[in-house]
């Protein structure tokens, strides 16, 4: 029997350069799936017509997506960083 974890190829090493990288690629696939500004704040989430209550959803919501953020990425790294590559020419 073939042992195939000797022969797996090695996860990319964890290095700060690699890490910001992995990020920003993904903060941008999902500003492009999502259609969003980078730079433009929750603003962009309100629309015309918004209250308290939608503001507070709103916020709410943007916690809950910031908390999942911090999961996914402890969960790359207890995966050894395996970590999807970033789009051939994109960031």
């Amino acid at each position: 029997m073939v042992d195939s974890a000797r022969f797996a190829p090695p996860a990319p090493r964890f290095t700060k350069k690699r890490t910001l990288e992995v990020l920003d690629a993904r903060a941008s696939k999902i500003a492009s799936e999502q259609a969003f500004d980078r730079s433009g704040g929750t603003r962009q989430l309100y629309g015309l017509k918004f209250d308290d209550v939608l503001l507070a959803q709103i916020d709410r919501a943007v916690a809950y997506g910031r908390m999942r953020a911090f999961e996914d990425f402890a969960c790359a790294v207890e995966e050894n960083h395996r970590f999807e590559a970033p789009a051939p020419g994109g960031s």
